[in-house]
């Protein structure tokens, strides 16, 4: 009988959803007889729930950061929002058994806090005996994982490791693997293609419109050297839509792209990364041994992500946004320095994370 894995995240195209498809794609890889079922949990048994807590986060990030820093990881907003999150993360909703009852998983992998604990809840309710996976796709792991007795899970670092040990998970239920990235596939593609010699600084704008923008681009455009600014926006049309519009503004070779389904082919031919500090685009760079120039991370888990990186040599954080030129300037044209922070991220990096996610789960239920 074949295996049959329920992958749960939140939010289609974020990070979180990358992390579930990296772990989709791997699982096929080593079980191809296996049946994946990929799904936004939140948006699946709470619909209209799951807009509004979309729009209020997205709000609170772009209006009032402040608001949302000073509520991110801290106790008194667990205890305080326990009840209701116990409203919403209980194990009885009738979508959520109708998925189960239907789909009947050996395993599920959960890629962000809210559907672990859902789906934890759902086994302590049932106590059907699944392997529940909870992957943390940030560098430091926030409270509101914690579930107590039930599930495992897999963090990127010793250090997320201990994190979670102070927070009261029991070292045998945190496996050190890394977060989930489709770099492989990205080294086959990229050395299918080789490498076109030219000097890339890589920019990715953020969905959304959050992160990089036109301004922080032209900044980058006042760098020394001869380089093409490769920019990625994403889902931000407006901001690929000006950086066209205006692209003959720039002294640089520019190059414009939306949407990408393989980053890290781009990460390879590239010198150095301009970009907010994401846990899925921090972890590709470091797969691939790509300095990083972090600029807006956003408050709670990317300015966590922002601390690791910059004390570990791999990033460097700008202070201004006017900081950008010359800092890439710098950069480009000290080979020492930048063969350092390539070194660093390359040790910190796991590119084969998503298949040692993938084993480690076909091995709970085998």
């Amino acid at each position: 009988m074949s295996a049959r894995i329920l992958i749960c995240y939140l939010v289609k195209n974020s990070g979180h959803h990358t992390a579930a498809c990296a772990v989709e794609l791997a699982l096929s890889r080593e079980a191809p007889d296996a049946q994946i079922l990929t799904v936004d949990l939140l948006r699946y048994i709470h619909p209209r729930t799951s807009r509004l807590i979309q729009k209020t986060y997205m709000t609170t990030i772009k209006r009032t950061p402040e608001i949302w820093d000073a509520l991110y990881d801290k106790a008194v907003i667990e205890l305080l929002t326990r009840r209701v999150r116990r409203l919403l993360q209980h194990g009885r909703n009738r979508m959520l058994l109708q998925l189960m009852d239907d789909f009947r998983p050996h395993a599920v992998v959960s890629t962000q806090a809210h559907p672990f604990a859902v789906i934890c809840s759902y086994e302590r309710e049932h106590r059907r005996n699944i392997p529940v996976w909870g992957v943390v796709t940030d560098f430091v792991p926030h409270r509101f994982w914690v579930v107590e007795d039930i599930g495992c899970y897999v963090v990127p670092t010793e250090s997320a490791r201990d994190r979670l040990r102070w927070l009261g998970v029991p070292a045998d239920r945190i496996s050190v693997l890394g977060i989930p990235v489709n770099v492989e596939i990205a080294e086959q593609e990229r050395r299918a293609l080789g490498r076109d010699g030219e000097s890339r600084v890589l920019v990715m704008g953020g969905g959304r419109g959050l992160g990089v923008g036109y301004s922080t681009v032209k900044n980058i455009d006042r760098s020394h050297g001869v380089f093409t600014i490769d920019v990625v926006t994403g889902t931000n049309r407006k901001l690929r839509r000006k950086l066209v519009m205006k692209r003959h503004a720039f002294k640089h070779r520019i190059r414009v792209r939306g949407y990408v389904r393989h980053v890290p082919v781009l990460m390879y031919n590239s010198k150095v990364l301009v970009s907010k500090p994401g846990g899925l685009t921090s972890a590709e760079a470091l797969a691939v041994g790509l300095p990083m120039v972090i600029v807006r991370p956003l408050p709670g888990q990317e300015r966590g992500n922002a601390r690791f990186l910059t004390a570990h040599g791999a990033a460097v954080q700008l202070r201004s946004e006017r900081d950008a030129a010359p800092v890439i300037s710098a950069l480009l044209s000290n080979s020492t320095l930048l063969e350092m922070m390539r070194e660093k991220a390359r040790s910190l990096g796991r590119p084969t994370a998503a298949r040692d996610i993938a084993r480690a789960v076909l091995r709970s239920i085998a």
